[in-house]
């Protein structure tokens, strides 16, 4: 399979160090698994079931709104999307295909499809497709996409069109140096205005031609539900990242973009200052001269123990290092320090060249300045930290070296105090010599304008993110406002080309993969907010989206004490009074506990008051029928992942999962705004100014970023305590490997269930299972799950591809294996409340009918509790119906709702009895439990029981003695049973 660079976003070099970052109690074993069942869901089943939910057509005539609660509406009612994406070839499917892929996905609970990638220059299939240039539309394409959105149409499933993702601008277009632009033009398309014309065009040929299979242009046809302007693309993410300069500078910008960028900052300056001097007043207001102290020894290595301070550090016996001082071609004096790396484990910091034991005091600035080179182009990883545990880091940035001298820096603040701070390199795996010369740490201050800045000629210079630390406050708050006025100005643009000269009628974003407040600040002021996240998303350690190089972490999420891929996309992302969507999401393959995914992201995408849920990717190639995964994304043809969509999108979409109580509303001040670069690190995920995890708790949403009154963030910066109970008590996480989903019409767990047995999640409790699974449990009827006629039980586990070949626990390469793909078969066991007299079990076949030859019909073990296993070695499936007959034993309030679980004991059997009669009790809790037999008179005859028990259903026997052993006689007696502070009594009659 070829690779494609389908999203910039995808976390490339976060997942190198998850490992590293993240504590498991994990122990994995063999990948591969044996005894596999395959369980197709077909490409075009469009058919209803009896046991699945039901998502009908209807026709599509009003356009989406935003109504006063800020929620997405039609006609005045809230809808929630449950949506997937279509990614290049994938959104061009044949015309033939197109009813039968559009009337699948309504089966499957999808409403949305978003259209991405379309404009790409990589995939057979694109609007660009066969073309010398970008200006114009490919027709054929264009009539194949056209036809899906009318199929889609007629299946109730709108569409969110994507405009500007991987558009490779040619030279054709007009534009100069076309292929030198990098990343499909993120980030210059915000300010080049050339490029920005080119966009508009682009949109008017899309959305204004008209579809000749519904005769209505997209602005006209309500089947669009949302627009977005750009995918991931982020001036301010990229000043973040350092990158806004040119290559040569290691940056992302061919030289005529960062003179534009250049230009454009310095004529923002000449109209705010309009001299020199007005500028040097507000920049040198608050400048210190530092008195740069090193605390580096022997940093220029000239000395006779230059070495002494300094160690290599192996932490793997497969890694193998070592350091020597160098008399040729030293950058200063005569000696230089040479590390040559001879050996190489495949982590980074398993080699490590330091000096330890350096004091750095809170608050303080300092710089780090080095000169390196090395025996080709290497790259090197510099960091600041503490020597022993927690390991805290202050500082990180990576270098690209050559085998040129050349000077390198960066700037941080501590975050800390700490007296034994270690200065660190690491090589990147990388074998071969690097050699250092003149190492530096020192404190720094604070510049204003530097010499030779001067607004009359334009040649004030823009400064990094990272070094923002080390000027003064004026300087950087302008800096900061440059960005984001650009990208203010270019979405106010866009938006206005959109409503007024198109006449868009529906809600438009601007971008996603948002960076915090400076970042949202921007899209707060488009129609609704979106954003972007995955988990255990492939790294690429040396080449860029490589068919065969390639490795995940291989661990599941609901183990991390971070909360990191929910938190980080919920914690302070949307926006008060505004939608939220995420349009991409995905828990990806072949992370062997992928199908958490859909708990997490159900549970807290309702509980977060989200509007869209849009997963990546339905399918992104043109093959629609075979039985093989091919992608660590692609969803259509994952039966792990494809069998709980329909539970998931019907609880989504209908709302059984409660949002939040509260919504704790965060304000931000401009001032704050504008200075983050000077009080954060630089993280990959962003500022936290409060504890994310906060947001498994409550929701968080952003009030304004232009505030007289600031949120204070201390006092959300204390972290939730596992497990992670949300508000509403309907979802708890515990990190010890299960998240819970508990509410009246759905139940859903992920984990270790093994590990969780007799845990009760409502009306259900696990009273056995093999290992880790996920499964929902959903009513079909609306009626909440205990008193529902029909409900649908879907278990999933993991599935492969057959012949599929790992190496080792983190990747198979190009390995892929062949068709047909193969589930894990899991055996669990449930209590089931459900007001019934019996219940029939009727698995179901992947179309989701009943297999007749398996169904079961089942009576209580106790009044309205009913014990079901549910085992995939035998039945071969992953759903199963559930239908209930009779009323069972009447416990309902006054209201007319069933009584929540509680202590209970059965009336004995047989009674009357002769020798021996059975008692049977449920306990919802552990408890402290005491059964005793009295006569009528209410003297003791006999202790049966006095002991702890767990929650669960047990049964006694009494077999007509007391305490001594002996016969009692003929009569009435009472059962007296108590457990904690419950008790009850049952008249019982012997006869003999």
């Amino acid at each position: 399979m070829t690779i494609i660079n389908f999203n910039n976003m995808k976390m490339m070099k976060l997942f190198l160090v998850l490992a590293a970052i993240f504590s498991f109690n994990i122990i994995l074993t063999a990948q591969n698994f044996s005894g596999g069942f395959n369980f197709n869901l077909p490409w075009d089943d469009s058919t209803s079931q009896k046991f699945l939910p039901v998502f009908p057509a209807h026709v599509i005539t009003e356009f989406v709104s935003v109504n006063s609660n800020g929620n997405f509406a039609i006609g005045g009612t809230p809808i929630r999307f449950w949506g997937t994406n279509l990614v290049a070839d994938g959104a061009f499917p044949d015309p033939d295909k197109a009813d039968a892929i559009a009337g699948r996905l309504r089966k499957m609970g999808f409403n949305l499809v978003r259209f991405h990638h379309m404009d790409n220059a990589w995939s057979e299939r694109s609007l660009f497709a066969d073309a010398v240039n970008t200006r114009s539309l490919n027709p054929f394409y264009l009539d194949n996409f056209e036809c899906l959105i009318a199929a889609l149409k007629k299946n109730s499933i709108y569409a969110n069109i994507n405009l500007h993702v991987a558009r490779a601008f040619k030279e054709m277009d007009g534009v100069a140096n076309a292929d030198s632009i990098p990343d499909y033009g993120k980030g210059v398309t915000i300010f080049d205005p050339y490029l920005i014309q080119l966009q508009k065009e682009y949109a008017q040929q899309l959305l204004t031609h008209i579809n000749p299979y519904t005769n209505l242009p997209l602005v006209d046809d309500p089947v669009m539900a949302m627009l977005e302007i750009t995918n991931e693309n982020s001036l301010y993410r990229m000043w973040r990242d350092n990158v806004l300069k040119t290559f040569g500078d290691g940056g992302k910008l061919i030289w005529r973009h960062n003179r534009m960028l250049d230009s454009l900052w310095n004529k923002f300056l000449s109209g705010k200052y309009t001299s020199t001097q007005n500028l040097a007043n507000s920049w040198n207001a608050d400048a210190t001269n530092g008195n740069f102290s090193n605390l580096i020894k022997n940093g220029d290595f000239e000395s006779v123990a230059a070495l002494n301070n300094w160690q290599v550090e192996l932490d793997s016996p497969n890694a193998s290092a070592q350091q020597t001082k160098d008399v040729i071609n030293p950058y200063q004096g005569f000696l230089s320090a040479k590390v040559t790396v001879t050996k190489v484990s495949g982590t980074s910091w398993h080699i490590q060249w330091k000096q330890v034991n350096l004091k750095i005091l809170k608050d303080s600035i300092y710089s780090v300045e080095f000169a390196a080179r090395a025996d080709g182009n290497k790259k090197i990883f510099v960091s600041v930290g503490e020597e022993t545990s927690p390991w805290t880091g202050y500082a990180w940035k990576e270098f690209n070296i050559n085998s040129n001298w050349k000077v390198y820096s960066f700037t941080f603040k501590a975050s800390d105090n700490c007296s034994n701070t270690r200065l660190a390199f690491q090589f990147n795996n990388s074998i071969g010599n690097y050699w250092f010369d003149e190492i530096k740490l020192g404190l720094t201050g604070k510049t204003g304008l530097m010499p030779g800045e001067l607004v009359e000629n334009s040649s004030v210079l823009r400064i990094d993110y990272s070094e923002a630390v080390k000027f003064t406050d004026a300087r950087v708050k302008n800096m900061s406002a440059f960005y984001i006025n650009l990208q203010d100005d270019y979405f106010a643009d866009m938006k206005n080309y959109l409503v007024n000269i198109l006449k868009v009628k529906v809600p438009i974003v601007g971008s996603n993969w948002n960076v915090g407040p400076g970042d949202l600040t921007t899209q707060s002021k488009l129609d609704y907010i979106d954003n972007h996240t995955y988990w255990d998303h492939p790294s690429f350690p040396n080449i860029p989206w490589s068919a065969t190089d390639w490795q995940i972490s291989n661990q599941p999420m609901v183990t991390s004490k971070s909360g990191f891929s929910i938190a980080d996309v919920f914690a302070g992302v949307p926006s008060v009074g505004k939608p939220f969507t995420i349009s991409e999401v995905n828990y990806c393959f072949p992370n062997r506990y992928q199908t958490e995914g859909l708990i997490f992201v159900t549970a807290y995408s309702a509980f977060n008051n989200t509007d869209a849920i849009m997963f990546f990717d339905y399918n992104g190639s043109n093959d629609w029928s075979t039985d093989k995964i091919t992608s660590y994304f692609d969803l259509q043809r994952n039966t792990a992942m494809m069998s709980l969509m329909p539970s998931c999108a019907y609880a989504f979409r209908n709302g059984f999962i409660s949002k939040s109580i509260e919504t704790v509303k965060l304000n931000y001040t401009n001032n704050q705004i504008s200075l983050l670069s000077k009080n954060e690190s630089g993280d990959w995920s962003g500022p936290s100014l409060f504890a994310k995890r906060n947001a498994l708790i409550n929701e968080l949403r952003n009030e304004s970023f232009d505030s007289s009154i600031p949120t204070d963030f201390t006092s959300i910066q204390d972290d939730p305590v596992n497990p992670y109970k949300s508000n509403t008590k309907e979802i708890i996480w515990n990190t010890d490997g299960l998240i819970s989903i508990n509410t009246k019409k759905f139940i859903g767990a992920a984990g270790f269930l093994n590990d969780f047995i007799n845990t009760k999640i409502g009306n259900l409790q696990i009273k056995n299972a093999d290992g880790f699974g996920t499964f929902t449990w959903t009513t079909l009827t609306n009626d909440s799950l205990s008193i529902s006629s029909k409900s649908l039980m879907s278990i999933s586990t993991v599935t492969q591809n057959t012949g599929m070949v790992w190496d080792g626990i983190n990747t198979f390469h190009n390995n892929w294996g062949r068709n047909p793909t193969q589930m894990k078969p899991i055996s669990v066991s449930f209590q089931l409340k459900i007001f019934a007299d019996s219940i029939i079990i009727s698995p179901l076949d992947s179309y989701g009918r009943v297999n007749v030859n398996q169904v079961k019909t089942l009576q209580p073990t106790i009044s309205n509790y009913f014990d079901v296993t549910f085992d995939q070695n035998q039945n071969k499936t992953l759903w199963y119906g559930i239908e209930k007959f009779g009323k069972g034993v009447n416990t309902f309030t006054e209201k007319g709702e069933e009584s929540e679980l509680s202590f209970h004991i059965d009336q004995n059997f047989p009674n009357p009895f002769n020798s021996t009669t059975t008692i049977k009790y449920f306990l919802p809790e552990e408890s402290q439990v005491k059964i005793i037999i009295y006569d009528i008179l209410g003297k003791k005859v006999a202790s049966l029981f006095d002991s702890k028990q767990n929650a669960g259903v047990y049964s006694i026997v009494w077999n007509a003695k007391n305490d001594s052993g002996n016969d009692v006689v003929s009569g009435t007696y009472i059962i007296r049973f108590h457990a904690g502070d419950y008790s009850s009594s049952k008249k019982i009659l012997l006869l003999k």
